[in-house]
């Protein structure tokens, strides 16, 4: 679980390199109004329609992707839903199998949009659509510098462990009662470790908090974020409003059904 968590949150940042030369023709603000308007709607739905509408879309424009971004979208969807099947299971068992099937179902939209965002938005241009709807600078700053001190510090936790592992040493040799002693020598080796890797990430998270500043001192960033390059607004931008349009007129159509 941590590792896929790891490994979605690293492609928010490999996605500045990734998809820079993909420039998006909608702007990033609309696409962000787009998704939260899309979780909220599916939150609020008393019924199925609208949910299993949006997975169909998501599924559609799914299946548009390649291969390999397909499964990079779908990959980080899939453990959401599963756990909360997990979690809701019992609800099964009480007579209430319908609770798990709308939670799970709202979860699996609301996850794939999400997805979808992040395959196709850079996330310097989600911060940068943060920044234009007036979103404070503190809550820019944090988010960001939080994402990018996780990413760091995991791969540098990731690769001294890795680094622990390959130079551990097993033999044969085993105690009176049949335990292994190599066995037992190796947890006490693993619980050090443990201890090590947390004492030195620690100190790197100092250091790397330390040359982060100096680094925006030097490049006199006061903390405000600026948007350099604006956004002309086209036909993809008109078009993209109609569809929110119509996606709220389908909610609220939804909702006068009875299902």
């Amino acid at each position: 679980m941590t590792e896929q968590i790891m490994k979605g949150i690293a492609r928010l940042l490999d996605s500045d390199t990734a998809s820079s030369a993909q420039k998006t023709q909608l702007h990033p603000v609309l696409r962000l109004l787009g998704v939260f308007a899309c979780i909220l709607f599916c939150a609020l739905s008393r019924n199925s329609i609208f949910v299993i509408g949006v997975i169909a879309v998501s599924l559609v424009r799914i299946a548009m992707l390649p291969p390999r971004r397909m499964a990079g979208v779908l990959r980080p969807v899939l453990v959401p839903v599963l756990l909360t099947c997990l979690v809701l299971l019992p609800s099964v068992f009480m007579g209430h199998p319908r609770t798990m099937l709308t939670v799970a179902l709202k979860v699996f939209a609301s996850a794939s949009t999400l997805a979808l965002l992040n395959e196709s938005v850079p996330w310097k241009d989600i911060t940068g659509a943060f920044a234009a709807l007036r979103m404070p600078d503190i809550f820019i700053l944090t988010l960001d510098m939080t994402v990018r001190s996780i990413v760091l510090l995991g791969r540098l936790c990731r690769s001294m462990g890795e680094a622990v592992s390959l130079r551990s040493f097993k033999g044969p040799d085993t105690a009176r009662d049949g335990r292994s002693l190599v066995r037992r020598e190796r947890d006490r080796t693993r619980r050090d470790a443990a201890g090590g890797l947390l004492g030195t990430v620690f100190i790197r998270s100092g250091m790397l908090a330390e040359r982060t500043s100096e680094a925006m001192t030097c490049r006199c960033f006061d903390g405000t974020y600026r948007l350099y390059k604006k956004h002309k607004w086209n036909i993809w931008d008109a078009a993209y409003v109609l569809v929110l349009m119509v996606l709220a007129a389908a909610f609220f159509y939804t909702q006068s059904l009875i299902i």
